[in-house]
């Protein structure tokens, strides 16, 4: 008999691609992907276990799939990811309906996992985060034409608040060649928006050819025929070198977008936080990616309320972004998490102060974004179509918006528009998340 699984993937899009290439062996082994939950017999929940609400997130899903799993004796819950490489041993005792753990180093024996649960064996694959990667094909789950290309995996970084590192392993870059060889098969296949993920694109080749390989790297992707979207997400402001920069000029399909998770600006906070990097430092990055890519939209995230943080270094944050004014921000509230250095710091901040906080600097940045967004009024620029949400509403993206973590543009069209096609528009309204436009009349970009 055929058998079904259903995948929940949580997190990032570097554990999308993982989810990925779980479902692409689980096809490849002849199980069929359904809909529908209640009538999957494997049942694979890809975690996140970066902050607590991801982890809480991540305890609800598993917990509404264990009550499926008594409704369904023959089904079996598999968790996969990070929760699972952090708290397998409390899981097996806390819900035992689970039937096996699959770690981060061990997406690719996701078969034998299933195999063992079918025989009625609980399993942990849960051993060597410093593994090599294993190539596997995926199954894209993104909608055409955006594919992630993940192209390492783990982190090199010593950020004293992230328990990445001990969850992810060690940093590994993936093969060059491998990772052309699987973004022209992308290309071939109709994903033509690549993003490159990784916990630090900037580190990439570091490990497997001894210096930094992503200008080769993007060099050769930007080659590809059949590719017309590059994008870089991730990008510790302190591996952000001029070669790197200058391929926002030199390569014409990299767009000029650019996530630099920068967390605080403040000089002692950002040691406290074991960042490699200074205020002075990141005003400098800033004020060279401006002079040197006039048009580059710049992301970045910040965290509030880590361990001793003081109104005053707070207020910095604020300070920063209107002399530094940035089109997209994230806002972390700290999470303290067992086995950082962050976590055992004393003076932590009351939660009541980080929610503050966060509320703050959001209300302020959204001034912001608005400000930024009304400036592009009236301007002609590139739209992806990728939603049609009415009969004639569409949701669109320029340069400046990566999928899922960013707005768009809203398109109000008489007629039919066509969905993964690109078309030149006029912006005609904005406001801090989105933006309003309408196609140029016979202006289809591709």
């Amino acid at each position: 008999m055929t058998k079904s699984f259903y995948i929940i993937s949580l997190g990032c899009a570097k554990n999308l691609t993982d989810s990925e290439s779980m479902a692409y062996l689980l096809e490849n082994e002849g199980y069929i992907l359904t809909d529908k939950i209640q009538d999957a017999q494997i049942i694979l929940i890809n975690t996140c276990a970066f902050i607590q609400d991801a982890k809480e997130e991540a305890v609800r899903e598993i917990l509404k799939a264990a009550q499926i799993k008594e409704l369904n004796n023959d089904a079996k819950l598999i968790v996969a990811g990070c929760l699972a490489q952090r708290y397998a041993d409390e899981l097996k005792d806390e819900i035992p309906e689970i039937d096996a753990f699959v770690g981060t180093g061990k997406y690719a024996d996701i078969i034998k996992a299933v195999k063992q649960a079918e025989a009625g064996n609980k399993t942990c694959f849960t051993q060597d985060i410093d593994c090599d990667i294993k190539e596997t094909q995926r199954k894209i789950f993104t909608k055409k034409p955006v594919a992630y290309l993940k192209i390492s995996e783990g982190c090199a970084r010593n950020c004293t608040y992230c328990v990445i590192p001990k969850l992810r392993g060690k940093y590994r870059s993936r093969k060059l060649e491998d990772i052309i060889k699987e973004a022209k098969n992308l290309a071939n296949d109709g994903y033509n928006e690549i993003i490159l993920v990784a916990q630090d694109v900037t580190l990439y080749g570091i490990d497997l050819y001894k210096s930094k390989k992503l200008v080769a790297l993007l060099t050769e992707l930007n080659n590809i025929e059949n590719i017309k979207r590059l994008r870089l997400m991730y990008a510790y402001p302190e591996g952000l070198d001029d070669d790197i920069i200058n391929c926002f000029t030199k390569l014409d399909k990299l767009q000029k977008y650019i996530d630099i998770p920068i967390q605080h600006i403040n000089n002692q906070i950002l040691k406290s936080m074991g960042r490699s990097t200074s205020k002075e430092n990141i005003i400098a990055l800033y004020n060279k990616l401006k002079s040197a890519v006039p048009e580059i939209a710049i992301r970045t995230t910040f965290i509030v309320g880590f361990p001793g943080e003081t109104d005053e270094q707070f207020g910095e944050i604020t300070d920063f972004i209107n002399n530094y004014p940035f089109d997209k921000v994230g806002v972390f509230k700290y999470s303290q998490e067992e086995g950082t250095p962050a976590a055992q710091m004393t003076d932590q901040i009351k939660k009541q102060v980080k929610t503050k906080r966060y509320n703050t600097l959001m209300r302020h940045q959204q001034k912001i974004s608005r400000g930024i967004n009304n400036s592009y009024i009236g301007l002609n620029t590139e739209v992806l179509i990728y939603d049609k949400i009415e009969s004639n509403i569409y949701l669109g993206r320029t340069y400046r918006d990566a999928p899922d973590i960013d707005g768009g543009v809203i398109i109000a069209s008489d007629e039919e528009l066509i969905i993964g096609k690109y078309y030149n528009c006029i912006i005609t309204g904005a406001d801090e998340y989105d933006l309003q436009g309408k196609v140029i009349k016979d202006e289809f970009s591709q």
